[in-house]
């Protein structure tokens, strides 16, 4: 099967080199103008990149050997979601809690995780931003208050465990007591740093984090955004934090690399307008393409014709990290 044209270009085309104090130019290699596309990450087992369109209910894959995008719609609101390390499925973060699914099948592998409700202001409160930690051990996920002045959320760890029965059983609680917008969850390559950043405070920060039992400690200032907020990140193999800048109708997003010092050092660019740049992973087999996601939510109906669509380049001197597994 041919590969879609600017997925080609991304993958054959020489790549951009990864310079400090320098930037780069993406490429729009999927018109999928996703309502509020959201948590991409890259499954280097099937070689597909993978996100959720929130606002639309549903689930994206581009596979990178084909050039195939499919879309499977959702019986409701999809947060974030993470990898399995063994069976099918993955580890969903819906708008109301934490489950086993196998989407392509559209069957529950589990029943939803024992816990306090996760959401129980109910919609337009949900479940946002979510990764697998390192160790597998767990699920990170936290919530988004609904663009409602005064709601605080939590964010949340998501354990598993295998009954005699052969089932598995999920059970979450909070790590995080109160946080508006869940966003740039994301680890250190040692497992020992969580990156978090509450969006509205246009701030990440970094924390201390126990492999051993999820738990935070040491909150610090990361970084404060000069332009935009901070909404979903990833990291490369030497500890570098990409971030897609949201900027919601004020200007042409951009992803800052940002060293583990908080210092920016490359800059991600656009070839056009679109200002919802939502979240970012290292794809391919050598996991040296930078995909970002974006969104059209609440925009003027053609100010910005790509909005909601998939980015990607390809970048020389970095690589980034495979995504960690749940279980």
């Amino acid at each position: 099967m041919t590969l879609n044209t600017p997925l080609q270009k991304v993958l054959e085309n020489p790549p951009a080199p990864f310079e400090s104090g320098s930037s780069a130019v993406a490429t729009r290699i999927v018109d999928s103008h996703n309502i509020l596309g959201e948590c991409i990450i890259y499954d280097n087992k099937t070689n597909r990149i993978l996100w959720t369109d929130i606002d639309g209910k549903e689930f994206h894959s581009l596979d990178l050997s084909s050039g195939s995008h499919s879309v499977i719609k959702l019986p409701k609101i999809l947060g974030a979601f993470g990898l399995r390390d063994e069976g099918p499925g993955y580890i969903f973060g819906w708008e109301d809690g934490f489950q086993l699914y196998d989407v392509e099948n559209g069957t529950a592998l589990s029943e939803m995780s024992e816990g306090e409700d996760v959401n129980p202001h109910k919609l337009p409160t949900r479940l946002n931003d979510g990764r697998c930690c390192p160790s597998g051990k767990r699920f990170i996920c936290g919530g988004y208050y609904g663009d409602i002045e005064g709601m605080h959320m939590k964010v949340y760890k998501v354990e598993m465990t295998k009954g005699s029965d052969g089932d598995f059983k999920l059970r979450h609680e909070p790590i995080v007591d109160m946080i508006q917008v869940t966003n740039s969850i994301c680890w250190s390559p040692d497992g020992k740093t969580k990156y978090l950043a509450d969006s509205l405070t246009k701030t990440i920060h970094k924390y201390d984090y126990s492999p051993e039992n999820g738990e935070l400690s040491n909150k610090q200032v990361f970084r404060k955004l000069d332009v935009g907020v901070p909404d979903g990140s990833c990291n490369d193999a030497d500890g570098n934090i990409w971030n897609a800048v949201f900027r919601y109708g004020a200007g042409q997003s951009f992803v800052q690399c940002m060293n583990p010092s908080g210092e920016v050092i490359f800059t991600v660019e656009l070839p056009d307008n679109t200002s919802q740049l939502t979240c970012c992973c290292f794809g391919g087999p050598n996991l040296d393409i930078l995909f970002v996601s974006s969104a059209k939510s609440n925009l003027e109906a053609g100010k910005e014709p790509y909005a909601g669509c998939v980015y990607a380049v390809k970048l020389e001197g970095v690589k980034g990290r495979a995504e960690d597994r749940f279980g």
